[in-house]
């Protein structure tokens, strides 16, 4: 075998581990999808906006649900491997290091990514919203894309404190503040119907959030891992 087929070969088998484990506990997608409902439903019948306003709140609410859900199942995504010394196989298995960053990553970003496929259908119907668009759809797999792995990359970081659940927010939201702007900007455009030229600006943000966030990953992860 090639040395980058096996390379492939041992992220497609962490991130195969990861969707297993949540298929048999069925205990990470489902949280964060009824946190992020819960969300969403409560800010609809509490603020009671007109139409008007409502278009332009669907955009930012989408993502401060997406930012707060994905966390919940970046928690649990490295909580589960520091149980039962999971962590401790992984590193002695003859893999890259950078091998398990990507293979954590596209697992945590496939969990998010599911969640959202399922609240775009729930906000074109409370928000009156065409959510259900490509050019949108893009900018959530990249906007994802970028907020977990720079969590997956900070979670590893945060994996031997007591207080992880509380740390991984603090270093995640301040740092990762620029591309939910992006996104959430790069959202409304779309919503309002402006073109690509437009919004490539916040595209090419978040093209260079994903390319710095696995960078730093593929360079710092497994140093961090080893600490």
């Amino acid at each position: 075998m090639k040395p980058w087929t096996r390379y492939l070969y041992m992220i497609w088998l962490i991130v195969s581990k990861d969707i297993q484990v949540e298929w048999r506990g069925k205990q990470g997608v489902p949280v964060m999808l009824v946190f992020a409902l819960l969300i969403v439903f409560l800010f609809n019948f509490a603020l009671q906006l007109s139409p008007e306003l409502q278009a332009g709140l669907a955009a930012g609410l989408l993502w401060v649900s997406l930012m707060f859900a994905s966390t919940l199942g970046l928690n649990r995504s490295i909580s589960l491997e520091v149980e039962n010394k999971a962590l401790d196989g992984l590193l002695l298995a003859p893999m890259d290091r950078s091998a398990i960053f990507f293979g954590k990553s596209l697992s945590n970003l496939f969990f998010t990514f599911m969640v959202a496929l399922v609240l775009l259908p729930v906000f074109s119907l409370l928000y009156d919203q065409n959510m259900l668009h490509l050019n949108l759809l893009l900018v959530i797999f990249l906007g994802v894309s970028a907020f977990t792995s720079l969590g997956t990359l900070l979670a590893a970081l945060s994996i031997q404190t007591r207080t992880r659940d509380v740390l991984l927010p603090v270093l995640l939201y301040p740092l990762a503040l620029p591309i939910l702007i992006a996104s959430v900007e790069a959202s409304r455009g779309i919503l309002s119907g402006q073109s690509k030229f437009e919004l490539q600006s916040w595209l090419f943000l978040l093209l260079a959030g994903n390319f710095l966030f696995y960078a730093a990953g593929i360079l710092f992860y497994g140093t961090i891992l080893e600490e």
